[in-house]
């Protein structure tokens, strides 16, 4: 008898572990987080670049262009994964130029090496190693 209400207590934990399973799915894969906001963006480059507000100004609405474009690549059904992949890295570097060309000078050498990070970063998780350290 003693081990029947054993079994049964742990059927009903499996489930209680179960269902809140479900009620809080783990985070989407590539670390947790969905694209950032364009608040997000602005914020980070203003952090690290230290942006005046002129140039947040000018930056966002190309940050919003570019999602918006790259959103109409990533539902273009006419597209292979390669072609999305081409246009959304030739829609980064036109955007990345479109930027750079609001920075100054010392920004500029900043917002370079931050690329150079994001680069390395990913061609680091492509090769299966995970986030590099700091």
């Amino acid at each position: 008898m003693k081990s029947i209400r054993i079994i049964l207590l742990l059927a009903v934990s499996m489930l209680t572990v179960g269902a809140l399973a479900q009620q809080n799915p783990p985070p989407p894969q590539g670390g947790g987080r969905g694209p950032m906001s364009i608040d997000d963006q602005i914020k980070g480059l203003t952090d690290r670049l230290s942006l005046t507000t002129d140039q947040q100004a000018k930056i966002r609405p190309i940050l919003e262009d570019s999602r918006s474009q790259r959103q109409k690549i990533m539902q273009d059904d006419s597209l292979s994964q390669e072609d999305k992949m081409a246009k959304g890295r030739s829609l980064r570097e036109a955007t990345n130029g479109k930027i750079r060309d609001l920075l100054t000078d010392d920004q500029k050498k900043q917002f370079d090496d931050m690329q150079k990070e994001m680069r390395d970063r990913q061609r680091q998780q492509q090769q299966g190693g995970g986030t590099p350290p700091k």
